[in-house]
């Protein structure tokens, strides 16, 4: 790999990771969890790629030496897969460490549930309980002020703390639009991925950008747009879902196809232009060859 595709790959993964690790950070999800779930990733790619639809054994060895983790832990990872227990995993948030050591852990307790706690004591106050669970006594006021921000904590006039949540997670979200955000994610990304490498032949993906838009027509083009999205996707689920292209209306099945089509919006605030250089009003990505970016439709 050349130097100016390694940076490109890195410049291309952080873009990608930034919008990841604020989806992770809402969730309370640490860098030691996101680390074992990318280790295990890896492992399942890998595998994909030795296997390439062929049955046979995997050969552990082959997937350390293209994955950059050991034998020993490409073996935990495949047991893992096949439902041995999950190895102990380090750099959870603190946070929430804390909190389930509150929750877990017999000298912070009264009557087998968690003890109300003073905020500084030796032996069994909160800062006794940041110290032993998380491993600093110093972090414990940043600590409880997540904990109470998350309403895991409950702070009484007296200044004693109660744990009143297992998580300190707090976010509206439901599990099936978090299923949602992984799948379509994943379609998006594996199309494009399959562009990149066959550029002559690319899936169907195309987007356009205007870079500065008027907030005020904003108001009046999105909507119209909207309204002419959801025309197209009515006629593709009509045309897609007719009897006749059903793999279980013909005699037998012809290694049927998962097709997805799917269009989003995307705003954020518009970059100011450089002084001198005009703004282009649209920008269009070429249906064929390298497509910048696009996030029209997949077919996995």
């Amino acid at each position: 790999m050349s130097r100016n595709i390694k940076s490109a790959v890195d410049s291309a993964t952080l873009r990608l990771l930034e919008p990841l690790a604020r989806f992770l950070l809402e969730a309370r999800v640490g860098i030691g969890e996101f680390s074992a779930l990318a280790r295990l990733a890896y492992v399942k790619a890998a595998t994909q790629e030795a296997l390439d639809g062929k049955p046979g054994r995997i050969n552990a060895s082959r997937i350390a030496a293209a994955t950059g983790l050991t034998r020993v832990e490409v073996a935990a990872l495949l047991g893992e897969e096949r439902g041995a227990p999950p190895r102990k995993q380090r750099g959870r948030v603190r946070a929430e460490r804390v909190l389930q050591g509150w929750w877990n852990d017999p000298q912070f307790h009264e009557r087998g549930l968690p003890a109300r706690l003073t905020r500084k004591g030796s032996r069994r106050s909160f800062a006794a309980l940041v110290k032993r669970h998380s491993g600093d006594s110093h972090n414990a006021a940043s600590i409880l002020e997540e904990l109470l921000r998350s309403q895991a904590v409950r702070e009484y006039p007296d200044g004693t703390l109660e744990a009143i949540s297992r998580t300190c997670v707090n976010v509206g979200w439901d599990e099936e639009g978090i299923e949602a955000l992984g799948e379509e994610l994943a379609e998006h990304i594996e199309t494009l991925l399959y562009n990149l490498r066959h550029p002559d032949h690319p899936r169907f993906a195309k987007r356009i950008v205007c870079g500065q838009l008027d907030s005020h027509s904003a108001r009046v083009v999105v909507p119209e747009l909207a309204e002419q999205a959801e025309i197209f996707l009515e006629g593709a689920q009509d045309a897609l879902n007719r009897p006749r292209h059903s793999s279980h209306s013909r005699g037998q099945v012809h290694s049927p196809l998962k097709f997805a089509v799917a269009l989003q919006f995307f705003q954020a605030p518009a970059k100011r232009p450089a002084a001198g250089r005009s703004v282009k009003r649209l920008k269009r990505s070429a249906t064929r060859g390298r497509p910048r970016s696009a996030r029209a439709s997949g077919m996995i």
